[in-house]
C-alpha cells in the first residue's frame, strides 16, 4: 500500500531536476537494497501531499499523480504500528474508513504467518527539528512476499533518516533562495533608488526606506549619519517619522565606528542583548519593538552612518543570510551616501566596490543552489552504502554518485577560478608565455576525446606568439574551447585551431564545424551560469561556468574574446591578447616543448 501524491502549482519549489534527480536515485536504492519493488517519497509542500519520487509498476503512476490533503496524515498514523524511530506500518483494517486513496499493489500470495497483504503499507515518516511532518517514505511489495524482519526495518530507518536530511536540507535551502532573492531585490531598488547622479543626502534617505522595508520585511527603518551631517532619517513601516532620543542617535555614533572596523552586522534582542543600556531598551520596547538589525555604512576605510532594521512581537528573528544581505547593503548605500557628496573618482570608485559586491552575491546565492542538497545526500548515500556489501546492481548507483560528486566538484573549481580571475583585486602575476605551449597541452589533453568522435584537427601554430600573463589561466582559457569545440561537434567533423601574430596583438582562433550558436543565445554567451537553449546542445553536461571564465581570463589579460556563429554551421572564437614585446619573449614558459627557430611552425594533425 503506497499513499499517493501529486505535482501542483505549489511544487515550484521542487523544481530543481538535481534536487528531484537525487530523490529518485533515494527511492530507487531503498526499494533495491531494502528488497521492495515499489517505493515513493512523498513531500509536504503547503497543504498538500506531493509526490517527487517513485518506483514500481507503471500502471500506478498516473493515479499517483493526484494528491491528498495533509489532513489525512495524522490519523493514519494515530492507527499505525510503531516499528521503530520513523517506521510506522498500517494496514487495511486500520485505515478502514479514512480520508485517503491508497494504490493496492497485488503481492504474490504465501502461506507464511508474516506473508505481506495486498492493503498493508509501511511508511517512515520524517519530520524536521520541531517534529512537523515535512514528508513520508513508503514501500511495499516486499520481494520474499513477507514483512521485512528486523536487518531490513534498521536499514529502512538509515534511508529514512538521509531521506529526512535531504528533504530538510532542500527546504532550508529554499529558503536561503528566497532570503537572498529578497535582499538581493533591495539592493537594486536602493541602487537604483539612491544613485542618480549629484543626488542630495536627502534624495537618498527618502527614496532607500521603502526598498528596504519590503526587501527585509521589516517594521521599520532609521539611518543615522555620522560627522558633520549628522542627519536622522527613522520611519515606520507605513512611512510615518519616528522622533529617537538623544541615548539612541549617541549609541548609534558610538556602534556604527566598531561594526565598521569589524565588518559585522548586530542582531539585538530588546531585553535581552547587554549590549544596549536599560535606557535604550525602555525605549525600544516603548514603539514595540522586539528585534532589531543593525549594520554599519561606509565605504573604504571611512564609516559614514548607522542603518537599523526593526520588527515587531510574532515577525520571524532575523536570519544569518539576512545579517550578511544587510552587512552587504551597508557598503551600497554608505557608498551611495558617500557619492553623494564624493568627487567624481570617488563615484568611480564605489562603482567598482558595487560590482565586486554583485558578483559576490550571485556566487553565494548560486552556490547554495547548484550544491548544498545535492552534495549532501550524495555523500550520505556514499558513506553508507560504502559499508555494505553491495550487488550489481547497487554497485551502478553507487557509480552513479560518485559522477555526481566529481561533477559537483568541478563545479566548485570552476566558481574558485571565476570567482578569482573576476576579482580586480587579485594581482595578476604576469610571466612571458608561449602560447604554443599552451596549444600543445590542450591539444594532448583532448587527443583521445576527439579521436573517439572521429574528429579532424588542423593546429596552425606560427612563431613569435608570446604574451605576458599567467600560464594557468590561458591554459584554461584555450582548454575550455577546445573541449567545448570537441563537446558540440558531430562525429566526422573538423575543428581549427591557430595563434598568429597581429601587429601589436597574438589571436587564438578555435573554430568548429558543430551545432554553432543561436544569436539569441549568443547574447548571454559568457555570463556565469548561461546554457544555450538548442536542446541537441543541452544533452551534453556542463555547468555554464566555461566560457564565462574564457571572458574574465582574456579580459584580465587585456584582450578581449569575439564570437562568430550560425546555427547548425559551426562556431568560431577568437581571442585577441596583447603581444609581448620581443625583450619580454626570450624566456617564455614553454614547460616540455622544444621549438625549431624557423620563421614559421604549421602543423596539421588528423586523428582518425
Amino acid at each position: 500500500m503506497v499513499p499517493d501524491g501529486a505535482s501542483t502549482s505549489d511544487q515550484q519549489a521542487w523544481s530543481d531536476s538535481s534536487a528531484r534527480a537525487v530523490l529518485q536515485l533515494m527511492v530507487e536504492s531503498v526499494a533495491e537494497m531494502v528488497g521492495f519493488e515499489v517505493a515513493a517519497l512523498s513531500v509536504v509542500i503547503g497543504d498538500r501531499l506531493v509526490t517527487l519520487a517513485y518506483t514500481g509498476p507503471e500502471e500506478h503512476r498516473e493515479y499517483v499523480e493526484e494528491s491528498d490533503p495533509v489532513s489525512v496524515i495524522e490519523p493514519i498514523l494515530s492507527r499505525a504500528e510503531a516499528w521503530g524511530e520513523r517506521l510506522r506500518f498500517v494496514t487495511a483494517e486500520a485505515i478502514a474508513g479514512l480520508e485517503g486513496r491508497w494504490v493496492e499493489v497485488e503481492q504474490v500470495p504465501t502461506d507464511h504467518a508474516d506473508a505481506w497483504r495486498p492493503a498493508d503499507g509501511l511508511l517512515a515518516v520524517l519530520t524536521n527539528d520541531d517534529g512537523a511532518v515535512v514528508g513520508i517514505l513508503s514501500v511495499d511489495r516486499p520481494s520474499d512476499g513477507r514483512r521485512p524482519d528486523t536487518r531490513q526495518r534498521r536499514l529502512l530507518e538509515r534511508y529514512a533518516a538521509q531521506a529526512e536530511r535531504a528533504l530538510l536540507t532542500t527546504y532550508e535551502r529554499e529558503a536561503l533562495v528566497q532570503q537572498v532573492a529578497h535582499a538581493e531585490a533591495a539592493r537594486r531598488l536602493v541602487r537604483s533608488a539612491s544613485m542618480p547622479a549629484h543626488a542630495s543626502l536627502a534624495a537618498v534617505l527618502r527614496h532607500t526606506r521603502q526598498p528596504l522595508v519590503e526587501g527585509f520585511g521589516a517594521g521599520g527603518s532609521w539611518i543615522q549619519l555620522l560627522g558633520q551631517s549628522g542627519v536622522g532619517y527613522a520611519r515606520t513601516g507605513g512611512g510615518d517619522r519616528l522622533e529617537l532620543s538623544g541615548s539612541l542617535v549617541d549609541l548609534a555614533h558610538d556602534l556604527a565606528p566598531t561594526l565598521w572596523n569589524e565588518q559585522r552586522a548586530l542582531v539585538l534582542t530588546v531585553g535581552e542583548s547587554p549590549e544596549l543600556p536599560d535606557e535604550v531598551h525602555r525605549e525600544l520596547a516603548a514603539l514595540e519593538v522586539t528585534h532589531a538589525l543593525a549594520v554599519p555604512l561606509g565605504a573604504g576605510s571611512e564609516c559614514v552612518g548607522f542603518l537599523a532594521l526593526s520588527r515587531f512581537a510574532g515577525d520571524p528573528p532575523w536570519s544569518a543570510v539576512e545579517c550578511t544581505a544587510a552587512l552587504e547593503i551597508g557598503h551600497d548605500l554608505g557608498a551611495a551616501l558617500m557619492t553623494a557628496r564624493a568627487l567624481e573618482s570617488e563615484r568611480k570608485l564605489v562603482r567598482e566596490l558595487q560590482q565586486v559586491d554583485d558578483y559576490r552575491s550571485q556566487l553565494i546565492a548560486t552556490l547554495s543552489h547548484e550544491l548544498r542538497t545535492p552534495l549532501t545526500v550524495i555523500a550520505g548515500n556514499l558513506e553508507m552504502l560504502g559499508t555494505l556489501d553491495l550487488s550489481p546492481t547497487a554497485d551502478r548507483y553507487h557509480a552513479a554518485m560518485t559522477r555526481g560528486t566529481t561533477r559537483m566538484a568541478r563545479v566548485v573549481d570552476d566558481l574558485l577560478l571565476l570567482a578569482r580571475v573576476s576579482n580586480p583585486q587579485h594581482p595578476l602575476e604576469r610571466v612571458p608565455v608561449d602560447l604554443r605551449s599552451v596549444v600543445r597541452d590542450v591539444v594532448a589533453l583532448v587527443e583521445s576525446a576527439a579521436r573517439g568522435q572521429g574528429l579532424t584537427l588542423d593546429v596552425d601554430l606560427r612563431d613569435d606568439i608570446v604574451v605576458l600573463g599567467d600560464p594557468t589561466e590561458l591554459d584554461r582559457l584555450l582548454g575550455n574551447l577546445v573541449s567545448n569545440a570537441v563537446k558540440y561537434t558531430l562525429p566526422g567533423g573538423r575543428i581549427s585551431i591557430e595563434a598568429a601574430r597581429r601587429g601589436n596583438t597574438v589571436a587564438l582562433l578555435v573554430e568548429d564545424d558543430g551545432l554553432g550558436i543561436s544569436e539569441v543565445d549568443q547574447r548571454g554567451l559568457f555570463q556565469a551560469f548561461f546554457r544555450t537553449s538548442n536542446p541537441d546542445a543541452l544533452r551534453e553536461p556542463g555547468t555554464g561556468l566555461g566560457l564565462a571564465i574564457v571572458a574574465s581570463v582574456a579580459e584580465r589579460h587585456g584582450g578581449r574574446v569575439d564570437v562568430r556563429s550560425r546555427l547548425g554551421e559551426g562556431t568560431a572564437f577568437t581571442v585577441t591578447l596583447p603581444a609581448a614585446a620581443p625583450d619580454d619573449g626570450q624566456n617564455a614558459v614553454e614547460p616540455g616543448f622544444t621549438t625549431p627557430s624557423s620563421a614559421a611552425t604549421s602543423t596539421r594533425v588528423q586523428i582518425p
